[in-house]
C-alpha cells in the first residue's frame, strides 16, 4: 500500500511537547506508518501515524477469550496492585472513578475494597461488559469530555492506560477535567506504558537492527491500526514534568509486571501478528526480560499518584 492510500490520524507532531513546552524534537521514520518525535528537551516521545488499513475498534481484531486470559488476566492482578497503593491516600466509602475502565476490573475490585465506584468507557463492547458486572448505570459510554460530570464528585479518578490515547491537542483539556471533577484533597491515579521499560528499547533496537521484525513490535507498542492509537510514550520523568505543567503534583510512583510468563503466550499472539511458534520462540527472551527488570526494579508499566497543586 502507498502512503498516499494509508490513513492519517495525526496530521504532524504537535511541535510544542506536551510536558516541557519544547519546541525541538530528533524525528525517527520507523516503518510506514509510524514516525516518532523524541523531545530534545525532556524526552518525551510523541508520534505521528498512518493508518495501514481502516482504523478497528479497540477489541475488534482481538479474540476476545484470549484477550481476557492474558491482558485481561494481568489487569485484574494490576488492579490488586493500584489499589493498595491508592489505600494510604483514600479512606473506605472514598469514592472512585474509573476513566476508561474498559471492562471493569479496577472498579470490581475497588468496590470489593468498599469504594463507592463509577466509571466511563469510550468502547461500546468493553462498557457493556463492564455494565454485565457492575450492574447498569455504573459505567457511561464516552469518553471524558462526552460525559458530563459534576465537579468534585470524585476522591479518587483512575486513568489506567489512558493518558497515551488522548490526542495532543486535547491534554491540557483532559488535565483541566481531571482537575474538575476531582474533590479538594482527592488524587489522581495514573497508569501508563512506559519508556524506563526494558521490552520498549529491546523493540527499538530491533527496528533499528533488523527493521522488518523491529516495526512488527513497534506498531504493536503504539497500537498504530486501532481507534484510539498511543499518542505519546512518557517514563517517570517525563510524566513528572507534564503533571507539573498541567497543575498536578506527583506524590508517589511504582512500576508493575506487565509481561508474566505464566500467560506470554495468549499475550503474544492476541493481537494476531505473532504466531504461535513465533511467540513459543520469543519465550526465553521474555525470562530474561524480567529477570533483568526484577533486578533493575523498573518496567514498561509506571504508575504514578498526583494531587493538584
Amino acid at each position: 500500500m502507498s502512503v498516499a492510500a494509508a490513513r492519517h490520524v495525526d496530521v504532524g507532531v504537535e511541535r510544542e511537547c506536551p510536558a516541557c513546552g519544547g519546541r525541538s524534537f530528533r524525528d525517527w521514520h520507523i516503518a510506514h506508518g509510524l514516525s516518532m518525535h523524541t523531545c530534545q528537551s525532556c524526552g518525551l516521545i510523541l508520534s505521528s501515524l498512518l493508518r495501514r488499513y481502516a482504523k478497528l475498534g479497540q477489541y475488534e481484531n482481538v479474540d476476545l477469550p484470549a484477550y481476557m486470559s492474558s491482558v485481561g488476566a494481568v489487569r485484574d492482578e494490576q488492579s490488586l496492585k493500584i489499589l493498595s497503593i491508592v489505600r494510604p491516600y483514600a479512606r473506605q466509602g472514598a469514592r472512585v472513578l474509573d476513566i476508561g475502565c474498559g471492562f471493569g476490573s479496577f472498579l470490581q475490585r475497588a468496590r470489593q475494597a468498599g469504594y463507592a465506584v463509577a466509571g466511563v468507557e469510550p468502547d461500546a463492547h468493553a462498557c457493556a461488559g463492564a455494565c454485565e458486572v457492575l450492574g447498569e448505570g455504573v459505567v457511561c459510554n464516552g469518553t471524558l469530555q462526552q460525559v458530563k460530570l459534576a465537579s468534585g464528585s470524585a476522591d479518587v479518578v483512575a486513568t489506567l492506560d489512558v493518558l497515551e490515547h488522548v490526542p495532543l491537542a486535547d491534554h491540557a483539556t483532559f488535565a483541566r477535567a481531571i482537575a474538575d471533577v476531582l474533590a479538594p484533597g482527592g488524587i489522581w491515579v495514573i497508569k501508563v506504558p512506559s519508556t524506563d521499560g526494558l521490552y520498549y528499547h529491546a523493540s527499538a533496537m530491533l527496528a533499528r537492527v533488523v527493521p522488518r521484525v523491529g516495526a512488527v513490535f513497534m506498531h504493536r507498542l503504539w497500537q498504530t491500526d486501532y481507534e484510539w492509537p498511543h499518542m505519546v510514550y512518557f517514563n517517570r520523568s517525563t510524566l513528572q514534568a507534564w503533571l507539573h505543567r498541567h497543575g498536578f503534583t506527583m506524590i508517589g510512583s511504582t512500576y508493575l509486571l506487565e509481561v508474566p510468563l505464566r500467560n506470554i503466550i495468549d499475550r503474544l499472539t492476541h493481537d494476531g501478528d505473532i504466531s504461535r511458534w513465533q511467540a513459543y520462540l520469543l519465550v526465553p527472551a521474555v525470562l530474561l526480560i524480567n529477570a533483568i527488570e526484577w533486578l533493575r526494579r523498573r518496567s514498561d508499566a509506571l504508575v504514578v499518584v498526583a494531587r493538584r497543586r
